[in-house]
């Protein structure tokens, strides 16, 4: 039985809120945004606003409903409730998918389930799929599992069912139509078997509470008091649920009580977020679902969190300059009283090399000076930024982690791109030859590898000279074909290796195996960032050659090896963390490093291309910067090397954001005053240099307010130069043109804010 809460310990709960919290703890009405600028204690205003509601004897803990993103955040904020007003029993303090994996538990019959359905993960649905394409005799080279999955996905994060979208592809594209009779008996085969997938768990929840009227009422009856934290990372599925469980909250659905009548007593719906930290569009994230907050719910209150507890005021001056160039966005400032705090230091370096022996040598001093590793972190846009990264920090002996991911030599796709070097330079070794068999899939099974593996037993032969007697095996026709043509494969790799660079080698076996092609053809985002790892394999080989070049490819092998052994080391003072921008949201250190400063990098090179990309990239910046406590560092490298080849830079138009008063410039010029140092020589110069002004840095973002583009129309933009409109969709601030320029091809860009005029 529920029983109302009282307060543990001080017995007011607004004890210790600044003017603006304490407002958003009290406020009662039907709707409320809490925009919670980094930093300003959005946690703590969500926990003490439930506790008041608990406290205060206005809801029963079983009437509220409290929504995050991750269990982890779930479970701090149950432990701050517990903390304030005791174990708050039958509240539902849950990610968006446990607490729809609960509903659908009570509700599993009415959608023609059991209520002991399996909810199949990743490696499942791939799984699945995988089978599905096999049986189906498609194209297994054109339609990977991991592709279809994305796909997938994607559509059931948009509420599309099967049937919708076989109805919205092109049939004339075969691997559409592939793609959507895969999609249905991919929910044919999930229905058979008593399963969902991890996206049905919203979207089939939002079905059920539409298609069933009492089955919403019951719910919207049961959660009076519906809060959410990080708002503006909802995708639609996510907002559809929402909505539909709020219905009887907006005074535009109201709900009558089916027993007296009358309109349901006093509810809410209290979302918190920042759309200066949206950076997940790229998952499905719709930034309107926060900027258009008060247009969705009638009435709705909203309050500004400015004060930062995390920064000092340069840091927080910095972010605000830089995301202030955003437009549609809440005026916003984030101040603190802890005072301007150090300067913002922005280094230029020659090169990636240099780049990383500055940030190692920043790092070895702030150790020296009492900081742990621990409270270090280095951030990038893109994990092809890490390997000269890890490699200083191996050769200073400096422990890291990388967070939220693998270091780079264990990521699979590196570990199978050194397998195929390692087979090409020594035959013999089985474990490479059979990492490498399946990979790009070729159809060869796991009974077959089993076959060749015991032929090559009973001869006394390596697996890979197994592979040349392929046709002794008794195999069938098309896979006999598929092991000799790998075989000649790793055959012609090792003539190459002989006579060729080790990069020249890496890149053929990549390109021929069709290894790099599979990932390049994947719509997953996460194949993406593969394929980037890999050209950045391909330019720490190139490095490595530079440094040595009468190496073989042996040597290489043997080198990478011992730099692997060299990632366990720890001297018990915690690791310095690396991570992506993304992954870094909602942490902090107090020396924050971000690395990689420069365009085509971040802002990354597709936000050019894409509607809303650049206002992204800076919120991804933005996000990076109010990652820092105390001490924030910006670099860049004039040159780096890319897909092999060293390539000169501009530096991020974002630096041009940040007042230069706020910044200490330090770095290199371009003559040849840095040489490649040795272990243990001494540090890169640290003195301070005269600030550089870029002027050849892609044009800002500009609010061409007014102006509309029809086909026909001439325009001139400032990096791509003349073009000529040949499509446009949306209209006013939405509009979209596909744009022939003369120079770089057709792009697509968002009016309203690109760097263009009509002629």
């Amino acid at each position: 039985m529920n029983t109302f809460l009282e307060p543990i310990g001080s017995p007011d709960l607004l004890e210790g809120l600044n003017p603006q919290q304490r407002e958003a703890v009290l406020y009662r009405g039907p709707a409320l945004l809490i925009v919670a600028g980094a930093g300003s204690g959005k946690t703590r205003v969500l926990t003490h606003r439930i506790a008041h509601l608990l406290g205060n004897k206005e809801a029963w803990p079983s009437q509220i409903l409290a929504i995050t993103f991750t269990n982890k955040a779930a479970n701090e904020m149950r432990e701050r409730i517990r903390h304030l007003v005791g174990d708050p029993e039958g509240m539902w303090i849950r990610t968006f998918h446990s607490a729809c994996l609960q509903i659908l538990r009570r509700e599993a019959e009415k959608l023609g389930h059991n209520s002991n359905f399996t909810v199949y993960d990743t490696g499942d649905t791939r799984a699945l799929l995988k089978r599905l394409i096999k049986s189906g005799g498609y194209d297994i080279d054109s339609l990977k599992a991991q592709s279809v999955a994305a796909v997938i996905s994607k559509a059931k994060n948009e509420l599309q069912t099967a049937e919708d979208f076989a109805g919205n592809i092109d049939t004339k594209n075969p691997k559409s139509s592939a793609m959507a009779e895969i999609f249905i008996a991919y929910e044919a085969e999930k229905r058979r078997n008593n399963a969902f997938d991890f996206d049905d768990l919203i979207g089939e929840t939002v079905y059920l509470l539409r298609a069933f009227p009492e089955v919403a009422a019951n719910y919207q009856r049961k959660f009076r008091h519906v809060l959410v934290d990080e708002y503006q990372d909802t995708n639609h599925a996510q907002y559809a649920l929402i909505r539909e469980l709020t219905k009887g909250i907006d005074p535009k659905f109201a709900q009558p009580d089916p027993r007296t009548g009358e309109l349901l007593g006093p509810a809410s719906l209290t979302v918190v977020g920042d759309s200066d930290q949206s950076i997940y569009a790229f998952r499905g994230a719709d930034i309107r679902n926060i900027s258009e907050f008060s247009k969705d719910f009638r009435g709705a209150h909203t309050i500004l969190l400015e004060q930062n507890y995390r920064s000092t005021q340069n840091i927080l001056s910095a972010a605000n300059a830089v995301i202030s160039k955003n437009f549609d966005r809440p005026e916003k400032n984030l101040w603190t009283d802890a005072g301007e705090g150090e300067k913002i230091v922005q280094f230029t370096a020659v090169d990636e090399r240099h780049e990383a022996g500055f940030i190692v040598d920043q790092i070895q001093e702030h150790h020296g000076e009492g900081v742990a590793y621990s409270q270090m972190a280095i951030l990038y846009r893109t994990n092809a930024l890490t390997p000269s990264i890890e490699a200083e920090l191996k050769s200073q002996r400096v422990p890291y982690a990388v967070i939220g991911g693998l270091k780079f030599y264990e990521r699979k796709e590196i570990k199978d791109a050194l397998a195929y070097l390692t087979a090409v330079s020594n035959g013999r070794n089985d474990e490479a030859v059979r990492r490498v068999l399946n990979e790009p899939g070729r159809g060869i099974g796991d009974k077959t590898e089993l076959k060749i593996a015991e032929f090559a037993r009973r001869n006394d032969l390596s697996f890979r000279d197994a592979l040349g007697h392929a046709v002794e095996l008794g195999l069938g026709p098309k896979i006999t074909e598929a092991i000799l043509k790998f075989a000649n494969l790793l055959d012609a790799l090792e003539a190459m290796s002989q006579t060729m660079k080790i990069s020249d080698v890496l890149t053929d076996a990549l390109v021929r195996s069709g290894y790099r092609y599979n990932l390049e053809m994947s719509r997953d985002p996460q194949d993406e960032a593969r394929v980037e790892n890999l050209d950045a394999l391909v330019g720490q080989v190139v490095e490595y050659q530079l440094r040595n070049q009468e190496a073989t490819l042996a040597d290489y092998l043997a080198e990478i090896t011992l730099s692997a052994a060299a990632d366990e080391i720890d001297d018990g003072s915690g690791q310095v963390s690396l991570m992506t921008l993304h992954t870094a949201k909602g942490l902090e250190y107090p020396v924050v490093f971000i690395a990689g400063l420069e365009q085509g990098t971040l802002p990354h090179m597709r936000s050019f291309e894409e509607v809303g990309g650049l206002a992204e990239e800076r919120r991804l910046f933005y996000v990076g910067i109010t990652r820092a406590m105390k001490q924030l560092y910006l670099t860049l490298a004039l040159q780096r090397t890319l897909f092999g080849q060293m390539n000169s830079t501009m530096p991020s138009n974002f630096l041009l954001d940040i007042p230069v008063e706020l910044v200490d410039q330090r770095g290199a010029e371009r003559e040849a005053r840095y040489q490649p140092r040795a272990v243990g020589s001494e540090s890169y110069d640290r003195a301070p240099k005269e600030k550089k002004v870029w002027n050849n840095a892609i044009t800002q973002v500009r609010n061409n307010e007014g102006l509309v583009l029809a086909v026909g129309d001439k325009v001139k933009h400032d990096d791509f130069g003349n073009g000529t409109v040949v499509a446009t969709t949306g209209e006013g601030a939405r509009q979209t043109a596909e744009i022939r320029f003369e120079q770089v091809g057709t792009k697509r860009l968002m009016v309203r804010v690109a760097p263009i005029e009509r002629l």
